[in-house]
């Protein structure tokens, strides 16, 4: 019967250890490597998202002031109508 290739793995116990084991030293720059790697991904992103979002907010900003202009002048528009002499006598007739 043929073997399977997983029973000719090594075991654990017959490997030497010597092969994975690292000084600190050799650790250290590993390790900050990564954190560098990290960081700057983390400042690429952000300034990925700034750049698709502080255009969309600036749009959402003047879209609400637009909106807010419009608002005061529907509340002028409303006055003036409800100030016409019109007005007052077709509530009253009504």
């Amino acid at each position: 019967m043929p073997t399977s290739v997983d029973e000719n793995l090594p075991r654990p116990h017959t490997m030497q250890s010597q092969h994975n084991f690292h000084t600190r030293e050799e650790i250290d720059p590993l390790v900050e490597g990564i954190y560098r790697a990290l960081e700057n991904t983390e400042e690429r992103l952000d300034g990925r998202c700034d750049d698709i979002y502080f255009p969309m907010d600036l749009n959402i900003n003047a879209l609400t002031s637009k909106i807010e202009a419009i608002q005061g002048e529907l509340v002028k528009i409303q006055s003036y109508i409800a100030r016409r002499p019109e007005a007052s006598t077709d509530a009253t007739t009504n």
